[in-house]
């Protein structure tokens, strides 16, 4: 006997219904798949190839990935993200070309056009016009490019058309390679090319064959020179020359020695002197077999035609015309005109004080022309932000004179910015607003003056598991010197290393159901460059008042049951003067955007509580007291000695590849009574940017167990730091912008200074086991590198975990999913790269 079961109707035709949505969705998701990794099908021209994928072989000494850069961006086969046999980027290009619109695209133009044409021509200079007239024009042109190249945004920035190439081209290309090597000093090379059909049939493999030879050496160089000053000029620096005996021929080296010789001539007077017209090179090859590849190089540096020397050229007068662009064309600004130490100065509206100016310009009367002179007087102008930029003209004059005008357009006395920003912290909406005013030279010291405030409102949990709202407000007024104020001899010392001075106050007070905090702070600060590479901070004083008018009182109780236990968070809500001076050595050979082998060092040396140890009461200042008193207990004066060193290295392994690593070590003594840190000061481990493996500050200190206060806390303060980091960062693909992969290893940890009687043994310093209590860390990471910032999503899981018992610290393999779990992945979201 057979028996079936069905269903009520209205039920069977709901699931059918269902059933039919979600077959179209994974219909339509199919579809879409297909669409975006298959083209369609592409119209060839006569002698022309789809090509699919593209090879070198033969090459031994020039690298693949080099012969790669002389491939042009149309001859090469479309990406395949992780080598699979899909080109998504085609159908993402085949999508844009669907919406493709000439007629759209035209009324846009047009409509940028009429806008640029309808700005007025006047012969004095206009910022503001000048700037739309940029702006309007640029539009114009990306138009007038999407209607040439047939393509609109979409397809320029998110797809890729199918990649075809003609025999033509792919001939071209070959001899571009082969006359690349040429210059590389293998005279001999051979390159070819090969053409093969893949075997599904979707386009063509080629292949470029490269057979290197045998490479040429520079035996000997010569130097023939005619014009005899020249010549002695030159002699005199052949130690820093581009080109050395006994090396392999490079053509780049040899254009890069010309360029050395005309900047060093340039700087000599030759105002005329250009490489291109003077100066070519021969190589002679004979008997280069017999000499083992080796010839000879001869430098000709040639006179001007007619002439049996180059001429020296000397500044005659120095002009110097600033011009404060108005908003109204009709009305014309002051103009105001004064010569001083031999320079002409016009004013046209604002008036900047010549006596600094004098300092930054080092262009004089009757001085030999010397172009580093030009461009140092270039950077200095534009370090001032006082003007947008500074071009300096020369009209040469009979008997070898320049007249030299300096056009210095200024930047507007007053600039505003604003950003806001929303969050959900802890399920509660929030978000907070900056306003920053700035306005130049109001002192007539050719200052900036910055104006900032700052409101936030965000969720923050309270000591249970309720959440409540915290908000914060905050003000600062900072003056900014370009010069080093108070110490005139030093201040001329380092007039051309970019010498800053800031003064700056701030108040931040924040306040939630628990407390109020109040943080008043005043800082002085010197800075300047030592070189192109390295930059000295000086902050003669950096004072911080502190209080916290109210606390609840199971907040306070938590903290002083906390402070007992040795867990100094209770001193951050205590009335505290915090002071001190530091320096700081920073050396930085990075370029912003390059991957190229660098350094950086950064050395930070702080003395707290200086002025303490000259009073007889070591323990607070009795003036401070007595200016700021306060009805509450007494307030807490820190002495502390602080040093901490910070040094990473970059290899590149190849142009998009590379290995980082970064050792970071600090030590901060506190020897005053209190035997203790303001908690600011401490060393902390953990976060996106330390051990990811553990959550911000959360790690430490040394084995003991980690303290949370309620739920509010979780922030572990060491006096000491050791902490390290290895990462290797890989390319992956372009979509947007650059898509890295990032896989690194973290160790380290931080260790109080003093025992703590809670724990004991466990949280101090102690040289027989502070290398068995580094935590380590592993994890991955992927980087979106949109040039302006890099947005980093890493996940880090704990190899040792020094907290647990001696022989149970290995814990990779508890890790688990779910943040149930001790040991789950912890993610990081943030800005830039931790390091």
């Amino acid at each position: 006997m057979r028996f079936s079961y069905l269903l009520p109707r209205h039920i069977r035709t709901q699931k059918a219904q269902r059933n039919v949505v979600s077959d179209k969705i994974k219909y339509l998701s199919l579809l879409f798949l297909f669409f975006i990794s298959c083209s369609r099908e592409v119209q060839l021209e006569r002698d022309e190839y789809r090509l699919h994928s593209l090879a070198f072989k033969g090459n031994k000494q020039i690298s693949t990935e080099e012969l790669e850069y002389l491939i042009p961006p149309t001859q090469k086969p479309n990406r395949r993200p992780f080598n699979l046999p899909i080109t998504p980027y085609v159908g993402l290009y085949n999508l844009g070309k669907a919406f493709y619109d000439t007629n759209k695209i035209a009324r846009r133009r047009d409509k940028w056009k009429a806008k640029l044409d309808s700005l007025p021509i006047t012969n004095e200079f206009n910022a503001d016009i000048e700037k739309k007239r940029v702006r309007y024009q640029r539009k114009v042109n990306i138009y007038k490019d999407r209607i040439e190249t047939k393509e609109n945004w979409w397809m320029k920035n998110v797809g890729e058309p199918p990649a075809k190439i003609t025999e033509a081209a792919i001939k071209h290309t070959s001899e571009t390679i082969q006359k690349y090597i040429y210059n590389k000093g293998y005279f001999d090379n051979v390159v070819t090319y090969q053409i093969d059909s893949t075997s599904n049939k979707r386009g063509i493999k080629l292949t470029y064959s490269v057979d290197e030879k045998n490479a040429y050496y520079i035996d000997t160089i010569n130097y023939d020179i005619k014009d005899p000053r020249v010549d002695s000029i030159i002699r005199v620096t052949m130690l820093s020359a581009m080109i050395k005996n006994g090396e392999r021929v490079d053509m780049n080296n040899i254009t890069l020695e010309k360029g050395r010789i005309e900047l060093l001539l340039k700087d000599e007077g030759y105002y005329n002197f250009i490489a291109k017209n003077y100066i070519s090179t021969e190589i002679d090859t004979t008997d280069y077999i017999k000499r083992n590849y080796r010839v000879n190089l001869k430098m000709l540096v040639r006179n001007p035609i007619a002439r049996n020397q180059h001429e020296q050229f000397h500044f005659e007068s120095v002009n110097f015309i600033s011009a404060d662009p108005s908003n109204d064309l009709n009305v014309k600004g002051d103009t105001t005109q004064i010569t001083y130490n031999g320079i002409n100065y016009t004013f046209i509206g604002k008036r900047f004080p010549t006596r600094l100016l004098d300092k930054k310009i080092l262009i004089r009367p009757d001085q030999l022309f010397r172009v580093s002179v030009v461009n140092e007087t270039n950077r200095q102008l534009y370090g001032l932000d006082q003007f947008a930029f500074a071009n300096i003209k020369f009209t040469q004059l009979p008997d070898n004179r320049l007249r030299t005008d300096i056009i210095a357009p200024t930047n507007p006395k007053y600039t505003a910015s604003y950003n806001f920003d929303v969050n959900n912290i802890n399920g509660i909406l929030g978000g907070g607003a900056n306003v920053s005013l700035r306005a130049r030279n109001l002192l007539s010291a050719l200052e900036t003056t910055e104006l900032g405030l700052r409101a936030n409102l965000e969720g923050q949990p309270g000591l249970d598991t309720t959440v409540q709202r915290s908000r914060e407000l905050g003000a600062n007024l900072a003056f900014n010197f370009p010069k080093i104020i108070f110490f005139n001899k030093v201040a001329n010392l380092l007039s051309l290393k970019s010498p800053r001075t800031q003064v700056a106050l701030s108040y931040n007070n924040s306040a939630q159901q628990l407390y109020r905090r109040q943080v008043f702070r005043l800082t002085g600060n010197y800075s300047w460059l030592r070189s192109k590479y390295e930059t000295i901070q000086i902050s003669p004083f950096d004072v911080n008042l502190i209080n916290t008018p109210y606390k609840s009182f199971a907040f306070d109780s938590i903290l002083t049951y906390e402070a007992q236990r040795g867990n100094n968070l209770k001193v951050l809500f205590d009335p505290q003067f915090v002071s001190s001076i530091n320096a700081t050595y920073i050396f930085n050979n990075q370029v912003q955007g390059k991957n190229i082998k660098a350094r950086y060092l950064r050395i930070f040396i702080e003395s707290g509580g200086t002025t303490l140890n000259f009073f007889r009461d070591k323990n607070k200042i009795k003036f401070i007291d007595q200016l700021f008193p306060i009805d509450t207990n007494q307030r807490a004066y820190f002495r502390f000695l602080k040093v901490n060193v910070d040094f990473r290295k970059y290899l590149p392994i190849n142009s998009r590849d590379s290995w980082a690593y970064r050792i970071n070590a600090g030590v901060a003594h506190p020897y005053g009574d209190n035997q203790a840190l303001p908690f600011e000061k401490n060393f902390f481990i953990g976060g996106p940017n330390s051990l990811r493996a553990w959550r911000p500050r959360s790690l430490g200190p040394g084995s003991a167990q980690g303290v949370t206060v309620g739920n509010r806390f979780f922030q572990q303060p060491g006096d000491i730091l050791l902490e390290g980091s290895i990462e290797y960062r890989k390319y992956m693909f372009r979509f947007i912008g650059n898509w890295n992969a990032g896989l690194f290893i973290d160790a380290g940890n931080v260790w109080k200074w003093y025992q703590i009687n809670s724990k004991y043994n466990e949280a101090n310093f102690d040289w027989t086991r502070f290398y068995k209590e580094f935590a380590v860390g592993t994890g991955a990471g992927i980087r979106l590198d949109l040039d302006y910032f890099v947005a980093r999503f890493d996940w880090g899981v704990k190899v040792i975990d020094p907290s647990r018992d001696e022989g149970d610290r290995f814990v990779l393999n508890k890790t688990r999913l779910g943040r149930n779990n001790d040991y789950y992945p912890v993610f990081h979201f943030a800005i830039g790269y931790p390091f």
